[in-house]
């Protein structure tokens, strides 16, 4: 659902990198990001791509840094100088390395870097990402707000947003709303006030909901980790979204009991698997019907998403919403 959500932003209108040259790419991707140094561990580079939309001082991008060749990339700095990187894949693979770790990068992920940190990656022929740029200075200033303090310490951000966290559902309606403003929308620029905005809540955003080496100074004690049958219960449930699910094939996949599931999902989400699982469906029912190119019906995406009563879809996509998916739809 992240990857698609790029897929309406006219990311060909505004290239500035079309090139067969690496030299020329390098030089261009560099005066947008940080300098790089570029490696060929096997095939040819035959093209790279950089488009860039105007978003304020966010950036929007869509890079392909080496089409045709497993490439790996080294910082000439070997870290960020003054800007977040949130990076979302698109297509392909790649594997980031942190001092001496590494973590495989695969779409329908979320990774966030931050500055300071040294890193380099290498990736797949194939690999394509879109990259939301955040100037230090609003990070800095959104935790001069939040605490009171004249000055932000050096805030190291988790690399990996996890999916079902509170990051993830916290970054994902403020993407839409990045989509949205990114460009033109119904042939209007958006006005820089609204970018400046956009840019201060993401910020605000990333401080309260992602976790960061700062994080205890803003909050007490981190949230309680959720058990690791939770978290395997969920990722299953997501990846068959639209499938039929009992809640026996749900503890079967994870070597529990039905009784036992729903004692775990009750004690850390204060739900059932099945409520957690509808509220999904109706979240991903609701995130196709605010793309501005809606071409299916409203009753065949409740189907697409485990639906078989459309009366019930309703009913509970109001509860859940407080308007009906037609409502939604004309927004």
């Amino acid at each position: 659902m992240i990857v698609t959500l790029f897929e309406q932003v006219p990311f060909e209108r505004f290239s500035v990198v079309d090139t067969d040259d690496l030299d020329e790419a390098r030089s261009e991707i560099g005066k947008v990001l940080t300098a790089y140094q570029l490696q060929i561990h096997r095939g040819r580079v035959q093209h790279c791509r950089m488009d860039l939309v105007p978003s304020g001082k966010l950036a929007l991008l869509k890079l392909r840094p080496g089409f045709g060749a497993e490439i790996g990339i080294d910082l000439e700095t070997q870290c960020l100088e003054d800007y977040y990187l949130l990076v979302v894949p698109t297509q392909g693979r790649a594997v980031f390395y942190f001092d001496g770790a590494c973590i495989d990068v695969l779409p329908q992920r979320l990774f966030l870097l931050s500055p300071g940190r040294p890193f380099r990656f290498n990736a797949s022929a194939d690999y394509e990402h879109v990259l939301l740029r955040v100037d230090r200075r609003a990070i800095a200033q959104a935790w001069c707000r939040l605490t009171g303090h004249e000055q932000a310490p050096a805030i190291l951000f988790d690399v990996v947003v996890a999916p079902h966290t509170a990051g993830w559902q916290a970054m994902f309606p403020m993407l839409q709303w990045v989509v949205r403003c990114a460009g033109q929308s119904n042939g209007r620029a958006v006005s820089d006030t609204l970018l400046a905005q956009t840019e201060s809540l993401l910020a605000t955003t990333l401080l309260l909901h992602q976790p960061h080496n700062m994080a205890t100074l803003l909050w007490p004690a981190p949230p309680p980790a959720l058990p690791k049958a939770i978290w395997r219960a969920q990722d299953y449930m997501m990846r068959h979204l639209g499938e039929p699910m009992p809640v026996s094939m749900i503890a079967a996949h994870c070597g529990l009991s039905v009784r036992r599931l729903q004692a775990l999902f009750r004690e850390s989400c204060g739900q059932s698997p099945l409520q957690w699982l509808r509220m999904q469906r109706l979240q991903a029912v609701r995130q196709q019907l605010l793309q501005p190119e809606r071409p299916a019906k409203v009753g065949e995406l409740a189907l697409r998403f485990g639906f078989n009563h459309l009366g019930d879809f309703s009913r509970a996509y109001r509860e859940a919403f407080g308007e009906t998916p037609q409502a939604t739809r004309r927004a």
